[in-house]
């Protein structure tokens, strides 16, 4: 009972945050210009955004098929795709994407060896997909680099990125792992000790596919240009006419704002970077703003195919899931 409120006090905390933040900005935007950017909508190209988006995710699900063969789960693509978009609408109610990532795993775990195989290549998944964020970031960074502080962060942006293979590096040193060991000795460890050893080498066993890794990888820069293509396709419906350097740069970093986990799956915070950062490429707070809204209704957008698709077949597999499991390419 006591979690069970605890929880509940978060979640309503988390939605009072969003409510504060969307209340805070639209005090600080021009309602008239923020009224005028919709009505000039261009709604050919908004739904050109949303096959975009979609695309994002059809991506993701040939990255996570790739992930999962590698360790010799045969999972079939298009039911991979329906978790993966399950995972997309379940994240519309949590803090972060943590949810929908939960909720793949517990989807794939029939397929899989065991729970820890089906969380491991979840969050291998997930990893490599923060790695396409990064790098993506790095590369826009480059090309709008105009000053001091440009340069500035983009050598923090290449600490963090060596500070994360550093972390891979020894988090995969089996014998420097070890030294760890006795932190299962603790009370609360002991009791997961084995679900915790047995989800490690779920993970390790990653390190002999490196094939499957990189090609993982590619993936992701390949999701993130749908991403930027998403975002300049709805700027372009709301009249904004920039380039789309600047995409690649500010959409990696809007991305990891939304996953600070304070407001219900972004909301507010998402909607303030977009103002923050598309500021300084010469965006007005209303049109950006309008951008930031439109980008987050269009990622809800496709997530309700998710909550359909979940109605329709719930967690069960598809009826011709033999026929299904042949790979997509």
């Amino acid at each position: 009972m006591r979690e069970k409120i605890k929880r509940t006090s978060l979640l309503i905390l988390r939605i009072v945050i969003s409510l504060g933040l969307i209340s805070w900005i639209m005090l600080k935007v021009d309602k008239q210009q923020l009224l005028d950017s919709f009505r000039s909508l261009n709604i050919w190209l908004l739904l050109s955004s949303l096959a975009a988006y979609f695309a994002v995710n059809a991506v993701c699900a040939w990255r996570w098929q790739l992930l999962l063969s590698a360790r010799g789960i045969k999972s079939g693509y298009w039911k991979l795709l329906r978790y993966f978009l399950n995972g997309l609408f379940f994240g519309n109610f949590l803090p972060t994407t943590v949810g929908g990532d939960l909720a793949r795993a517990y989807l794939v775990a029939d397929d899989c060896k065991s729970k820890s195989e089906a969380l491991a290549s979840v969050l291998v998944d997930r990893f490599i997909g923060l790695f396409g964020v990064i790098i993506t970031g790095i590369a826009g960074l480059i090309l709008v680099a105009k000053g001091g502080q440009e340069v500035t962060l983009l050598k923090g942006m290449l600490i963090g990125i060596a500070a994360a293979l550093l972390f891979v590096v020894l988090f995969l040193n089996k014998s420097l792992v070890k030294k760890f060991r006795w932190l299962f000795k603790l009370p609360m460890m002991e009791k997961i000790e084995h679900q915790l050893v047995e989800f490690y080498h779920a993970i390790y066993a990653y390190r002999t596919h490196k094939r499957e890794v990189f090609l993982s990888l590619l993936l992701s820069l390949m999701v993130q240009v749908f991403v930027v293509i998403t975002a300049y396709l709805i700027a372009l419906s709301l009249g904004i006419r920039i380039s789309m350097i600047p995409f690649f740069l500010y959409m990696p970093v809007i991305a990891a704002v939304s996953m600070i986990p304070l407001s219900i799956n972004g909301w507010g915070l998402q909607e303030g970077a977009f103002i923050v950062f598309f500021g300084r490429a010469g965006i007005a707070q209303p049109l950006a703003l309008s951008l930031g809204f439109l980008y987050h209704l269009v990622a809800v957008g496709i997530s309700l195919l998710g909550g359909l698709l979940w109605l329709i077949f719930g967690g069960r597999k598809p009826a011709n899931n033999n026929k299904d499991s042949t790979k997509c390419g």
